[in-house]
């Protein structure tokens, strides 16, 4: 299920991301440089918290041993860390319920300043950093949503390989 999950939430942002072909040259505020102390491009021997829950042909992902299952106040359901040839690059937070996509979406517009929505209909956020890119949803029917963080250096290296 969360294998699944995960497929579909990167699958979402990667065909999202695609119809943006220029990316600003401005960095929006407060870019993260990794996700919950840990550095982007750290090298997974480096986490001894960390528990694999699935690994595939060129990526694994983890999950965090004791890991605070919120943000803010709002309650997350899954945090999934990825990594590519052991280097950190990538987070999946799965959250549900509008309540904690509004509170999601206060902190988040505190943190980083105002997105790009391209669809003013659709609960879809873009930051575009520097070399962070963040993706924010949330889908009314299914009441679920994600927060997908991504290190661009490494996210393009493994884009080059397939």
């Amino acid at each position: 299920m969360v294998s699944s999950q995960r497929k579909l939430g990167t699958l979402i942002f990667l065909a999202i991301i695609s119809v943006f072909v220029v990316i600003p040259v401005f960095a929006f505020q407060n870019e993260p440089d990794g996700f919950r102390g840990i550095e982007w491009a750290a090298n997974i021997s480096a986490l001894t918290d960390m528990l694999i829950v699935e690994s595939g042909k060129d990526s694994e992902y983890y999950c965090r041993k004791n890991d605070k299952m919120k943000i803010g106040d709002a309650d997350i359901d899954q945090i999934s860390y990825g990594f590519y040839k052991n280097r950190f690059y990538v987070v999946l937070v799965e959250y549900h319920g509008f309540l904690n996509f509004t509170k999601l979406k206060t902190i988040l517009l505190e943190q980083y300043g105002k997105p790009d929505q391209p669809n003013r209909l659709m609960e879809n956020y873009f930051w575009f950093g520097g070399t962070v890119d963040i993706y924010f949803d949330y889908n009314e029917i299914f009441k679920k949503g994600y927060i997908y963080y991504s290190f661009r250096p490494i996210q393009q290296e493994r884009a080059r390989k397939r």
